[in-house]
């Protein structure tokens, strides 16, 4: 009777095993998409090179918060995809930003932003050679995803 016993709990250990493998490969399968993540801050404050990861419903974005006609602020992370391409007006520190949202459906796709400051944006000093814009890459997102500028976010 003992070793019944013994021969059931390793069958039900077995099953637990393939049970867990079979679900970890379906959801690394199902298409997880991991994205670029900063907060909401500075356009000119470094990036915390971190990663999230976006649950299905969910595109990549790069957002930028513009104050007039400069890119002052920036952030990254997930999405639901109806937000994509729209814009929302936003309280950044009592000055309103109109924050609009560019989306992409690759890994890591929505770039962090370049190192370039607002204020050297406003005094019009270019730190080095200007790069020539180069046309982003499709990549297949569904409708109203564009995906990010040339120049990171």
């Amino acid at each position: 009777m003992e070793m019944h016993r013994s021969s059931i709990a390793q069958v039900l250990h077995r099953a637990a095993v393939c049970v867990f493998w079979c679900l970890t490969l379906f959801w690394l399968a199902s298409g997880v998409l991991e994205c670029n993540f900063s907060p909401l801050q500075d356009r000119g404050k470094p990036s915390i090179n971190s990663t999230t990861q976006c649950l299905s419903d969910q595109r990549c974005f790069a957002a930028r918060g513009r104050y007039g006609g400069v890119h002052v602020l920036s952030s990254q992370g997930c999405v639901a995809r109806q937000y994509c391409g729209s814009f929302k007006m936003v309280t950044y520190r009592v000055i309103s930003i109109n924050l609009t949202f560019t989306c992409c459906c690759r890994e890591r796709c929505n770039q962090p932003p370049s190192p370039e400051t607002a204020v050297v944006k406003l005094l019009g000093v270019t730190l080095g050679p200007v790069e020539a814009s180069t046309t982003p890459t499709p990549d297949l997102c569904s409708e109203k995803t564009t995906s990010p500028t040339s120049d990171g976010v």
